[in-house]
């Protein structure tokens, strides 16, 4: 009986090939974005889980309190791990790992001489052999152990191949700053994909000096969030039991500063969901997850529309099945049969689909997040598919081919071979009504979305962050304390085009930005709130922009003699601005006055707040430079900053960005989001309109006989057209009634996240509307056309 039931299924679906086509086509889309979503949160879930241990692994995290709430860092002091071995003899291990960033590797000859040049952002960590005690490496040459003495350094195989090419990298030499040299000493297989851990050049910790970038390194005050404590477990209940000890561990440590804050022990699979510590938000993966579903939904509601607007033209074929004895049952089945077949095909093809759309994915998203966003793909190692898949096609089968089948195999004998079977019969109107009614409230909250993301990104575009980012260029300052930075600017300013240069720790607007301390006036005590401090020259003001509001610019010095504040600073005093010129800013043990306020200037991204901040002279920390050049000779001029800075570094590598381009990467996740809004809007717009092409076949077929009887007593064509017109009106505003709120609420809760933001306007809805009602208009109309000009004389001619 089934291989009955899949031959006429077979034959069916090769004599309705439109009809065949469009649910292919509609279940494909849906299914395709299902699997592409499918395997993104997939991936996203599974990072750092692979690792044997990693329910007995914690990572340590530091948590500070003061006046302005509650601030968290992924790092903690180096000599923490160090402590927790002495301290807790039930621990099995504990390693530290301090990540540094933007460092330079060369590879030097058996002289010395050097033969290559590479920049490592992000690469490169010191850590301890118990590193590799907790998490899993796969080591191709060399152990742990190898890691015990200094100046050694373990490489993956992509390093080591980046580094060497083919040859031999166990024994060689890289060199790191210019200025330590270490050998190679063991080979680990390439890191997975699916870990936030992307170290890839790990030095020995024997190697790590007492002072790293002008500050100890055994200093219980410095914490960042590059340097990582890892402990792992003998038994998971004793994690529970170190957190009980960790305040006595603080107090015992940190003294009198240990009440302000604490140290967190966070599960290792947790931190890549952990927004406090630059994890992803899981938020976005369920609206992934809805979305899906949401296409799904879409797509099976687009069948059940073709399906029974197809019905009509099968009754006869029902009432010669249940005549020569066929049962309801049977009939159910047969149709259940075909909706399955047809989910099969869209499945394999959806398949094809996602192998095809899934590296374009990624690096599409890859240009965003900087991230392998989906992991890799391969459907036949992936055995969790096929579990999905096979879910996948019995849910689509149900949901699509249930209803239709309830109808069909309904019909009644007689009136179906008599062809007395009418719309009402088979399934009624108000039912394809609510489910167009579905799709239209999907379309429009995705429009809706789509729409405000894009007024938000634009808005970023053009917000005035307090100076002017365009036409500048960073460039990096290795060893600012090494180099006569007169002679270098002087240099730079003769490059035509060159129009200021300056030195600095940190542009205006960056993800790093220092805090610390501070004394104001005559204060006694600290105040009881963090101070963002921009280290910078005398031209750091006029090289970008900033506004002085009040008073003068400080004076060119190679140390703080002078302090420049911003505007925020001036109200977090609750002061006005004459009242804080001339008074004393005491920054590590510095004590100078104010000589100038600048008008605010966005120091992150506009989804915070701006910063109290402070500028000052610290020639040591001067470690980038900005460039404003003329746009007249771009190339020109760049080519000639790189030529000098290559005069001065010989022996660095030279990288430049735009300022600009830098502030746009700080909304690479929202820049994300709105690709894959703006993409799954469009599919699921494509869906509705083979929705929407479903439902005015049904009404077509349904008003025939009205519509004959309207161009005979004298209706025109557009009073004709006029009748498919009302019909799509209301279902677009009901739709619309819905879908405008919920889109309203679910943009605002997005848009709460952000300090700068737009404020969802009227235009926003008045243009989902009217998108949506083009959208209905063009895909009905053809249709609606064929059926008002169709012959009154043939759907007449019966009565």
């Amino acid at each position: 009986m089934l291989r009955n039931y899949f031959l006429v299924a077979y034959r069916t679906l090769l004599r309705y090939k439109g009809y065949t086509l469009l649910n292919v086509l509609g279940l494909t889309l849906g299914i395709a974005c299902s699997i592409l979503i499918f395997q993104v949160i997939k991936f996203q879930t599974s990072f750092d889980r692979y690792h044997a241990n990693a329910d007995r692994i914690v990572q340590v995290t530091t948590e500070n309190k003061n006046e302005n709430g509650v601030s968290h860092s992924s790092g903690v002091p180096a000599p923490v791990a160090k402590a927790l071995r002495n301290d807790f003899a039930f621990l099995e291990r504990v390693s530290v790992l301090m990540a540094v960033g933007n460092r330079l590797i060369t590879i030097p000859d058996s002289k010395g001489t050097i033969q290559k040049k590479f920049k490592e952002e992000k690469s490169i960590g010191f850590v301890e052999p118990d590193y590799f005690h907790i998490l899993d490496y796969q080591w191709l040459a060399g152990s742990p152990k190898e890691l015990t003495a200094p100046n050694t350094v373990v490489l993956t195989q992509k390093m080591a191949e980046k580094y060497f090419g083919t040859q031999q990298a166990v024994g060689k030499v890289i060199r790191l700053d210019n200025t330590m040299d270490l050998k190679v000493t063991g080979i680990l297989a390439d890191i997975p994909e699916n870990t936030d851990r992307r170290l890839e050049v790990f030095v020995s910790w024997a190697s790590m000096p007492k002072q790293w970038d002008g500050i100890e390194v055994d200093n219980w005050g410095w914490t960042n969030s590059g340097t990582n404590c890892l402990v792992l477990f003998k038994n998971e209940s004793d994690i529970e039991r170190l957190n009980k000890l960790m305040p006595a561990f603080r107090q015992k440590y940190l003294g009198e500063e240990a009440k302000e804050g604490s140290y967190p022990l966070v599960p290792l699979k947790r931190m890549h969901f952990d927004s406090n510590y630059g994890g992803a938000k899981d938020t976005m993966f369920y609206v992934l997850a809805a979305i899906g579903l949401f296409l799904l939904l879409t797509a099976c509601i687009n069948f059940v529309n073709l399906a029974t607007a197809q019905a009509l033209k099968r009754s006869k074929e029902v009432g010669v099945r249940k005549v020569i004895g066929g049962t309801k049952a049977q009939l159910f089945g047969q149709f259940l049969t075909e909706t399955g077949l047809i989910t099969f095909i869209a499945i394999v093809v959806a398949l094809g689909l996602s192998e095809v759309l899934i590296p374009l994915v990624n690096a599409a998203i890859k240009n965003q997040t900087s991230i392998n966003f989906t992991g890799t793909f391969s459907f036949f190692q992936e055995p969790l598919l096929w579990a999905f898949l096979l879910g996948l096609l019995l849910m689509v089968t149900l949901l699509a081919g249930f209803y239709p089948g309830m109808i069909l195999s309904g019909f009644q004998p007689v009136a179906a071979l008599k062809g007395k079977i009418n719309t009402q019969q088979v399934g009624g109107l108000s039912v394809r009504r609510s489910l167009v009614i579905v799709q239209f409230i999907i379309t429009q909250v995705l429009i809706i979305s789509t729409i405000v993301i894009t007024q938000q990104m634009g808005f970023y575009r053009n917000q005035d962050i307090g100076y002017d980012p365009s036409a500048i260029i960073v460039i990096p300052n290795p060893t600012p304390e090494q180099t006569n930075l007169q002679t270098f600017r002087h240099r730079l300013t003769q490059v035509p085009g060159v129009e200021a240069v300056s030195f600095f720790a940190a542009p205006p607007t960056s993800t790093t930005n220092f805090s610390t301390n501070h004394r104001f006036g005559s204060h006694t005590e600290v105040e009881p709130w963090s101070l963002v401090i921009k280290p910078a020259d005398y031209t750091y003001a006029n090289t970008f922009g900033l506004k002085l509001l009040a008073g003068r610019n400080i004076i060119e010095s190679d140390t703080a003699r002078e302090y420049l504040v911003n505007e925020a600073y001036v109200k977090k005093l609750g002061l006005k601005i004459q009242d804080v010129l001339g008074q004393n800013l005491d920054v590590w043990g510095v004590s100078a006055p104010i000589v100038g306020v600048i008008k605010d200037f966005n120091n992150l991204s506009l989804r915070e707040e701006i910063s109290p901040i402070a500028i000052f002279s610290a020639r040591d920390f001067q470690k980038f430079g900005a460039v404003r050049v003329s746009t007249r000779d771009l190339s020109g001029t760049l080519a000639g900053v790189e030529s000098v800075w290559n005069d001065t570094y010989p022996n660095h590598l030279y990288e430049q960005s735009f300022m600009d381009e830098r502030i746009a990467k700080m909304y690479k996740s929202e820049s994300m989001m709105l690709q894959i809004i703006r993409v799954f809007s469009f599919i699921a717009i494509f869906i509705g309109c083979l929705g929407l092409y479903g439902l005015v076949s049904f009404l077509a077929a349904q008003k025939t006989k009205e519509i004959g009887v309207r161009k005979v007593l004298g209706a025109s064509l557009i009073q004709i057209l006029g009748l498919f017109g009302k019909e799509f009106a209301r279902l677009i505003l009901v739709a619309f009634a819905i879908a405008a709120p919920l889109g309203w609420w679910l943009m605002s809760q997005w848009l709460e996240e952000y300090t700068y933001r737009i404020s969802i306007g009227w235009e926003t809805f008045a243009i989902a509307i009217l998108l949506t009602t083009a959208i209905a208009a063009l895909t009905v109309g053809w249709q609606s056309f064929r059926a008002a000009l169709a012959n009154p004389a043939k759907s007449l001619k019966s009565e």
